[in-house]
């Protein structure tokens, strides 16, 4: 009985301290004058990448982040107002060699953006897609991405209803106005390809859909998008992860996790130690 206790009080410890560590992970909303930015790997036969971040004009990068696989994206950056520049390295090159990319984006206050890889390896090009979205009350928002190589033309449907019926390789549409509510979006390509996924789409949000190539056909990735002066989602929302992180960036996505392994270790020590008297 004793040890049940035990057991139940540590494990309160354990769940205590990574709730706190989670919740410290979400940004808040931007304060005036602050916008956010978002980096992606949409080219699905370039391989893994070194993406960096900079203020224009600066050597020193602002956040690194090493090994950068297709389908990857990195949780939103809050930034100030101004112009910044993005580049992409191959993994592993030194941070002085020169980009094989580069692009500059300018942030707005209240704005959002993505700063995503996209197109075949020998024609990629980083394209800044604006993410800020002014929708009216009660509605929502849904944007598509395609970046499946395999199956280069697309037909979308949402709700049974054509949205993109054309929609091509390494392109983005715009924002589509959308009533709330569980929307069955469906991708279909070439020889029945197709792959299908619920989307909720709540009033004021606004989502992208990226259509991508999967170990066994297509797959779809949904992500929520920050509007206008809405609260980002939580870090290392919907599939997204990183190889790894350096320089002045936030934390990556697992960290509240990898902090909260102490906690689990105190309670497994208090446990044993109780036992042994």
């Amino acid at each position: 009985m004793a040890n049940t206790v035990l057991v139940r009080r540590a494990c309160t410890v354990l769940v205590s301290g990574a709730a706190v560590l989670a919740l410290s992970a979400a940004p808040g909303t931007a304060a005036p004058g602050e916008g956010y930015v978002r980096l992606a790997h949409l080219s699905p036969d370039t391989p893994a990448v070194d993406v960096y971040l900079y203020t224009a004009g600066k050597k020193t990068p602002r956040l690194v982040l090493r090994h950068v696989g297709y389908g990857v994206l990195s949780p939103y950056q809050r930034l100030g107002g101004g112009r910044y520049t993005v580049a992409m390295r191959p993994a592993d090159a030194p941070a002085s060699s020169k980009p094989v990319l580069s692009t500059n984006v300018r942030v707005r206050g209240g704005a959002s953006y993505t700063v995503a890889g996209m197109g075949p390896y020998k024609g990629i090009k980083l394209d800044v897609l604006d993410d800020t979205v002014d929708l009216p009350a009660g509605r929502a928002g849904l944007r598509l991405i395609a970046a499946s190589l395999k199956q280069p033309g697309l037909k979308v449907t949402a709700g049974g209803t054509d949205i993109a019926p054309g929609l091509r390789f390494g392109t983005a549409t715009p924002y589509r106005e959308m009533a709330p509510g569980a929307l069955k979006v469906r991708a279909t390509g070439a020889k029945d390809a197709a792959v299908s996924a619920k989307v909720a789409l709540t009033a004021g949000s606004a989502h992208t859909v990226i259509v991508l190539d999967g170990p066994k056909g297509l797959r779809l990735l949904d992500l929520r998008d920050v509007g206008r002066g809405a609260v980002p989602p939580p870090r290392g929302g919907v599939d997204t992860g990183l190889g790894g992180m350096a320089g002045n960036g936030s934390p990556s996505p697992w960290w509240p996790a990898a902090l909260a392994a102490p906690f689990a270790l105190a309670a497994v020590a208090l446990l044993r130690r109780r036992r042994t008297r």
